[in-house]
Order: C-alpha cells, then structure tokens, then sequence
C-alpha cells in the first residue's frame, strides 16, 4: 500500500509542476514588479505568480512549524506514557490475586 500512495504522491507532484510550467508559458507577457519599494525585476507573469505561490506556502509552513514540532513532542510523552502504563498493566496481570 506505501509504494501505491508514494507513486500516487510523485505523479501529483510531476502533475503540479507540469500545469505550473503550462500556466507559466500560457501567461508569458513581462510585467514589473514592486515589493515594499524594492523594484523587482520584468519577469513572465506566471513566473511571478508561481514564485509567490512558492513563498507563501513556504512561509505558511514555517509559521505551522512551531505547532507541528510541539504537537510531535506531546505525541511522543503520550507515546512513552501509554508504554508505561502497559508495562504496569502487564506486571500487575501477572500478580496473584489477594483476598
């Protein structure tokens, strides 16, 4: 099942990029850019757009890092936790009943 979905995720990653090579080429006339002052240069359109598309995902991710890692290491203590709650509840199975 693993290889099935890594090559489901390579043929919509090469997919991905195809259509944004074909958008860049569909939207090809020059236009200047300016961000924050700071004059860019003439680039396609669709470069533009896929350039900040590009970034704005990248900075998405880097401010959900911060919540990933931290939801990660709450899953690993979890992890640890339930392991030894199972190691408990394997050693007290194991002792004889009292009356």
């Amino acid at each position: 099942m693993k290889p099935l979905l890594r090559w489901i995720k390579v043929a919509l990653l090469v997919l991905a990029f195809l259509l944004g090579v074909w958008f860049a080429l569909e939207n090809a006339q020059a236009v200047p850019v300016t961000l924050m002052g700071l004059g860019l240069p003439s680039l396609s359109l669709g470069v533009w757009l896929l350039i900040f598309t590009a970034l704005g995902t990248l900075l998405g991710m880097a401010v959900s890092l911060p919540t990933v890692l931290r939801l990660r290491r709450q899953l690993r203590a979890r992890e640890r936790q339930l392991a030894r709650c199972e190691k408990e509840l394997k050693q007290l199975r194991l002792q004889p009943i009292r009356d």
